[in-house]
């Protein structure tokens, strides 16, 4: 009997550095954002076909998961786990060039993607959008779709009225023209306030921005960010480096309000999930500079030398953690 116990005990303790052994798996993935392709009049919003084709050859030759974003949510809302380098490809605001130039070559890579539609633009007969019976065969042949609002509004600008309008008509529009709602938003122009949030939370089950970063485990799904690609900022080395990117696991973000209205510059901090050894770099945009401070272990505190303009602010925060880059971002508005 003693010997059992012995034994047993043995057992358990060799389970037991075995588990504290085993790390958790980290679920990563990286969503990028298109708008126009091949539409050269329009370069903050545009990517060259040439760039396109570089990003589709790079994702089907190198071992990349690229999976619906639907999927990749889902993933996150319940807790299971991704491959290693999962991608998401989404496309706002529904372009013709989108249906031209795009899904062809999406097609023929056979890469799922999802675009985000805002419906007033679509059903206005406009030249520069696609119509919903392009759109509805897209869908038919597999393409997702998301929600996008009716008119493309500044959100931050307009009232809770407004706001609910734009979510509710523009779902009347869906079920009328495709037979469902979307159950994904993405905020126009990546713009959103804490109010805002709170009510999109009422209508759909995640919601996406346009600040750069990937995702981690425990992100806030209503707040998900992705990689903006354009004519600048769409070389192959960055595309790249994002699509290999990890997220800066960070929770406690302070403040909660991407909107300023009586602070500018706005206090922002976090605080790391997991301690890190390396030091981690911000990057604002419009030439601000930032200067950051640790406090205690894990909260990083950042403070701005200037105010931010009208309009939107990016913050990329960087770090090397171990040869993994880790990058997370934040999009404020100035009304």
């Amino acid at each position: 009997m003693n010997d059992f116990k012995k034994l047993s005990l043995a057992l358990i303790i060799f389970l037991l550095i075995i588990f504290n052994t085993i790390e958790a798996k980290e679920n990563s993935a990286a969503v990028f954002v298109y708008h126009r392709f091949g539409e050269n009049n329009y370069p903050s919003t545009n990517v060259k076909l040439s760039q396109f084709k570089k990003h589709l050859n790079e994702l089907t030759k190198n071992d990349y998961n690229v999976i619906p974003v639907e999927k990749i949510v889902d993933s996150f809302i319940n807790n299971t786990d991704l491959p290693e380098k999962t991608v998401g490809i989404t496309i706002d605001d529904a372009f013709l060039s989108i249906y031209k130039e795009a899904w062809p070559l999406l097609k023929e890579k056979k890469l799922p993607f999802t675009i985000f539609v805002s419906t007033k633009p679509v059903g206005s007969k406009s030249s520069n959008y696609m119509n919903w019976s392009q759109i509805k065969e897209m869908v038919n042949s597999g393409v997702s779709i998301g929600h996008h609002s009716k008119s493309h509004h500044h959100l931050v600008s307009k009232n809770q009225e407004t706001l609910v309008e734009e979510i509710e008509d523009a779902s009347k529009d869906f079920l009328e023209n495709i037979g469902f709602v979307p159950e994904i938003f993405a905020y126009p122009y990546g713009e959103y306030s804490y109010e805002i949030k709170q009510t999109v939370k009422k209508y759909f089950k995640a919601a996406f921005g346009q600040h750069s970063g990937s995702f981690f485990n425990g992100i806030d799904i209503y707040e998900m960010p992705r990689f903006s690609l354009n004519e600048k900022y769409g070389d192959i080395k960055r595309f790249k480096f994002a699509a290999n990117s990890y997220g800066l696991k960070i929770n406690n973000i302070l403040p909660k309000d991407r909107a300023i209205k009586d602070l500018n510059p706005p206090l922002l901090g976090f605080t790391l999930i997991d301690s890190l050894e390396s030091k981690i770099q911000c990057y604002p945009s419009h030439n601000i500079k930032a200067e950051l401070k640790k406090i205690g272990k894990n909260r990083i505190e950042i403070r701005f030398d200037k105010e931010f303009p009208k309009g939107r602010t990016r913050i990329n925060c960087t770090t090397n953690d171990n040869g993994k880059w880790r990058w997370t971002g934040f999009q404020f508005t100035n009304p």
